[in-house]
């Protein structure tokens, strides 16, 4: 990290994980509008979203560290401040967008979902989604079920930074962020053990256990950027070795390999595997000068600072490229590649135009002496 704040390679690998969840909705989208159509896209979107969780807990931490280094606390109330200014602007026009725009236009209505969505709308369904709270009553909006990720990092940055203002200890936190990363076999056995499944919903229990395990993912970020700030030496040792990150690179794709063309099956390994891998690789690029994974370049750069944008309005920009498509052009391979090609260059299109004009007007607003390049990537530390 330079003295200003800023890590190296991140904005490549945020890039990365933005495309791989597109990649992974091409066809997804189709299957959305009735088409029988195989995933052809080996990595799942999820994977893209466990490497952001990794990345977003590393950095977040890592910054924060800085912070209690240079003025010996953490203020909660300006970085509570800056996640709302960098966060809640996209995420509330594409929940408005979902609701009360492109699901009421006929050639972008997603067949049964868009029409069950407005007769399953009520005041609780709309009071969970304005609040950000865990989907646990399954009310689905088409074009911005991508919203979930952002809910998890939420709900985790209600107490993390707490937890690093209070626990100062190096083995203090680590514990605390395991505790996390096991919350949902712990949460599982509390459950058993009290036998509460008599008086809980199966798809309640389920989807708590779903996001205990979403929050393990960012916790496992934590833990590299605790062990690293607080034990330098040992991953100076062991991570930065060369052949682990060699290894934590092969291992990453066999994995993905093994899901998708062995087991059929995109969450055969548990997320918080990846998150793990993905750990070594963001502490690797960020704060080893010898790392393989050199991603500093103008493309991913720039790919990575707006990769917010893409992975949020990436849905919007598929169902307009797919209904354009589908409208000039006839032959099935060449329409969707047009689709493929024509979607993506909306998104960053659109997500390009989105930072610009929008985003960079609530970033301005930050509190005083937040503006550095560090901070900048604190608050964009999200998918």
């Amino acid at each position: 990290m330079s003295e200003k704040g800023y890590f190296p390679n991140l904005n490549g690998l945020r890039a990365i994980g933005a495309f791989i969840v597109l990649g992974s909705h091409y066809a997804f989208f189709r299957q959305l509008l009735g088409f029988q159509e195989p995933q052809w896209f080996p990595i799942p979107g999820k994977v893209g979203v466990a490497l952001f969780f990794s990345l977003s807990g590393f950095l977040i931490t890592s910054l924060l560290f800085r912070e209690l280094e240079k003025t010996h606390t953490i203020r909660l109330k300006d970085f509570y401040i800056r996640r709302i200014l960098r966060i809640w602007p996209l995420y509330y026009l594409i929940l408005l967008l979902g609701l009360f725009v492109i699901n009421r236009i006929p050639i972008f209505k997603i067949p049964v979902l868009s029409d069950r969505m407005y007769q399953d709308m009520s005041w609780l369904n709309i009071l969970n989604v304005i609040l950000i709270i865990p989907n646990f009553n399954h009310y689905y909006i088409p074009y911005t079920d991508q919203r979930w990720s952002i809910i998890v990092e939420e709900q985790f940055y209600l107490i993390q930074p707490a937890l690093l203002r209070i626990f100062r200890k190096r083995y203090t936190l680590v514990f605390c962020f395991c505790l996390i990363v096991f919350s949902s076999e712990l949460f599982y056995g509390f459950v058993h053990v009290l036998r509460l499944g008599k008086f809980i919903s199966p798809n309640v229990i389920d989807a708590a256990v779903n996001q205990l395990q979403y929050l393990g993912c960012i916790a496992e970020g934590c833990i590299f950027s605790a062990l690293y700030y607080k034990r330098e030496s040992i991953a100076r040792r062991f991570i930065f070795n060369k052949w682990t990150q060699a290894a934590v690179l092969i291992i990453l794709i066999v994995c993905i390999c093994v899901s998708f063309f062995v087991k059929h099956d995109e969450l055969y390994f548990d997320l918080r595997w990846y998150s793990l891998l993905f750990g070594v690789v963001v502490l690797n690029a960020a704060q080893n000068p010898g790392t393989i994974f050199r991603l500093e370049n103008p493309v991913l750069n720039f790919l990575g600072k707006i990769s917010y944008g893409i992975y949020m309005y990436h849905m919007f920009c598929l169902g307009i490229g797919f209904v354009i498509a589908r409208a000039f052009i006839r032959t099935p391979w060449l329409q969707y590649t047009v689709y493929c090609l024509l979607s993506t260059g909306l998104t960053v299109f659109v997500s390009w135009l989105s930072y610009r004009y929008l985003e960079s007007f609530f970033l301005k607003l930050k509190p005083h002496g937040e503006r550095k390049k560090g901070a900048k990537q604190a608050a964009g530390a999200t998918v």
